[in-house]
């Protein structure tokens, strides 16, 4: 990252839980030093939403970490602005209320126009995007091109004085030598995005992690030192077991594989029931183990319907 550039280098080992692969941390670099959103993708637990939150932790921005969640009914003026219609419409029940007269002291900018209007390092995490229309990508094209907007609702005669007395108006952008926020999308494919947003992104794919010595590494930063005295014995040995039973599963053909937040969770059970990894086996799994590791029913069918195939395992 050059020298004058306003975030410095992301290596993603630094976050206290979170371990981000090289090319990850690679990709975050380009998405920052190009000023573009990152599109992230991946298995459901192998950390999408987590990634924002090493950023953040690692770079330190003084805006911090802005977070929205995106839900079906979601607009994209939504993560901009907000006009409250039902107080001003309630306010102008009063004759005294003066407000009701005009618009702008009933918006308010939402965490993205915020960033945007501020123009200070921050990291801006709009997550899920997939579960909202398709109109919501495609309105935030030119947000995300030129990080600026026009507040549609205010009026043109009002911007003057919302900008005095708010420090907005009908046009937000950044102030001069404002910075661009990082911005990190994650998306479920659960609606394929369209190309005119994608071509704005840079995108990377969250794998789930084949090194052992990686998960073992992730499983520790996410137990509490102080409380939790696992051993590394059992970490290593459920990390192995673990492996097994994606593997299984994955031959089995479940929609949703356990990943690392399933780890984490099993490990501790483990822990807590004063099991040894050696007493697990993948082929015949405790209620227990199966409660933590599978979240579908018909992902625990397939599972025990495959185990059962090779009984003298």
């Amino acid at each position: 990252m050059p020298d004058h550039h306003p975030y410095k280098s992301f290596s993603g080992r630094q976050c206290a839980r979170y371990v981000a692969s090289p090319q990850t941390a690679e990709i975050v670099n380009l998405a920052i030093h190009l000023g573009r959103p990152l599109l992230v993708e991946g298995e459901a637990g192998c950390g999408k939403t987590r990634l924002a939150s090493a950023v953040a932790d690692e770079l330190q921005p003084a805006g911090g970490l802005i977070a929205m969640t995106v839900k079906s009914t979601s607009q994209a003026k939504d993560l901009l602005y907000r006009f409250d219609a039902l107080r001003r419409l309630q306010d102008a029940q009063d004759p005294q209320n003066t407000d009701a007269r005009c618009v702008y002291p009933y918006i308010e900018l939402e965490p993205l126009g915020h960033a945007i209007q501020q123009g200070k390092p921050c990291v801006v995490l709009i997550d899920e995007i997939d579960k909202a229309d398709i109109d919501f990508p495609n309105d935030l094209l030119d947000v995300l091109d030129r990080f600026e907007f026009d507040i549609d609702d205010l009026p043109r005669r009002e911007s003057d004085r919302c900008l005095h007395e708010k420090g907005f108006g009908k046009h937000v952008q950044a102030p001069p030598g404002g910075v661009k926020p990082i911005v990190i999308i994650t998306s479920n494919r659960e609606k394929q995005l369209p190309e005119p947003f994608l071509r704005r992104c840079l995108y990377t794919q969250l794998d789930f992690p084949t090194d052992p010595a990686v998960l073992g590494e992730i499983v520790r930063r996410n137990l509490d030192a102080g409380v939790e005295r696992i051993s590394d014995e059992l970490i290593e040995g459920a990390v192995e077991r673990f492996r097994a039973v994606r593997e299984r599963g994955r031959e089995a053909n479940v929609q949703k594989l356990p990943a690392t937040s399933e780890l984490v969770d099993w490990v501790r059970v483990l822990h807590w029931q004063q099991r040894t990894a050696e007493s697990v086996a993948p082929e015949q799994l405790t209620a227990a183990d199966q409660a933590v590791l599978f979240k579908l029913r018909q992902d625990l069918e397939r599972y025990r319907a495959r185990s059962a195939e090779e009984p003298g395992e």
